[in-house]
């Protein structure tokens, strides 16, 4: 079986990478995450010229892009749009154009219907990016059991307070819904398998983002280690940073391995794929953290200062490990399959001295 990238999707690769590394450098995606909104907002029409919102982009195209976002810190809702909002979309076989995310308001969110519509009460307390998106889409309970709406953060009855966060660059912010009209997207009784989808494919784009967050971090503790001289020599030339350096590489790899495994089962709706899925974010999380605290250690004192950019990824990789939105913990489910035991009619008594 090939799993090797084809000419097209390095392509993809590639001219997502150079876009990026020309319209947002370390020094502008910090001035960014200073500003008000933490993003760019004229940015979108141009990603939709370049086909990032494509309805044709699989798994594997979206990953791709997924990681060189994350290894520049692409400052737009992006990611929350393609990865939190869209999967709900494509259930309902609809593509979203505009920025948006993902509300989680099961529990704490009710939608009513009345001869006007639909509408939304409720209060969902953290929202990625909810104050740069024109559009939410909303898991809220009803009569029938959870369903799925959208809505425009324009709307009535809508508040969206942006909250201080770690990553300023994907603020949180709460969102209260006062009798918000919405429209139904995901009819109560697909809403299951909405989620289940929007898991996979949420929790890949997460690796994927976590993979190039590791990656943007390493290259900058690669050309600091370069050109960063003691005794005469570059300090990538000693054992204590080049092993560090080298660890961290491995973790990327691995991260990056596991992330493609995991989405190329997803497009191709494999029965691995869950498992896939919950290996490869935690993998790349794991690695994303660790590899930016290994660059901040080797960039030494300068790592740790204001205007230094690193300590931008290392944020991005702390937000990626906390983001709680796609279910339970993936460590509780793969111990599950690691310690799920046989039937009891199966298992041979054992004796007290283990004989």
């Amino acid at each position: 079986m090939d799993f090797a990238l084809t000419d097209e999707q390095r392509a993809i690769r590639q001219a997502a990478r150079d876009h990026l590394e020309r319209h947002y450098p370390p020094l502008r995606v910090c001035a960014l995450a200073e500003g008000p909104g933490g993003s760019e907002a004229g940015a979108w029409p141009e990603l939709i010229r370049q086909g990032w919102l494509d309805d044709d982009l699989g798994m594997v195209e979206l990953t791709l892009l997924a990681e060189e976002s994350g290894r520049c810190l692409h400052p737009t809702p992006w990611w929350t749009t393609v990865a939190l909002a869209a999967p709900y979309a494509l259930a309902a076989g609809e593509q979203l154009t505009v920025p948006a995310t993902f509300a989680d308001g099961g529990g704490t969110v009710r939608a009513v219907r009345s001869p006007q519509g639909w509408t939304l009460t409720g209060q969902v307390a953290a929202v990625p990016q909810a104050g740069a998106v024109r559009c939410l889409v909303v898991h809220a309970d009803t009569d029938q059991g959870p369903a799925v709406f959208t809505c425009d953060t324009g709307s009535a009855g809508l508040v969206v307070e942006e909250l201080s966060t770690l990553d300023t660059l994907r603020r949180m912010a709460r969102v209260r819904c006062d009798g918000t009209p919405a429209r139904l997207l995901v009819e109560p009784d697909r809403a299951a398998e909405a989620a289940r989808t929007a898991r996979l494919r949420g929790g890949v784009l997460l690796a994927a983002e976590a993979v190039g967050v590791a990656a943007g971090a390493l290259d900058m503790a690669v050309a600091h280690a370069r050109q960063r001289e003691q005794f005469g020599r570059p300090i990538g030339s000693f054992q204590a940073v080049a092993h560090q350096l080298t660890e961290a590489y491995v973790d990327t790899e691995l991260a990056r391995s596991l992330a493609y495994r995991a989405a190329w089962l997803v497009q191709h709706e494999t029965e691995a794929c869950a498992q896939a899925v919950d290996e490869a974010v935690l993998v790349a999380r794991s690695a994303a953290v660790r590899t930016c605290e290994t660059a901040i250690q080797i960039t030494g004192g300068m790592g740790v200062t204001w205007e230094y950019p690193l300590h931008r990824w290392l944020r991005r990789a702390l937000w990626l490990e906390a983001y709680p939105g796609f279910g339970d913990d993936p460590h509780d489910r793969v111990a599950e399959r690691l310690l799920r035991r046989a039937d009891p009619d199966e298992i041979t008594p054992t004796a007290p001295d283990g004989r």
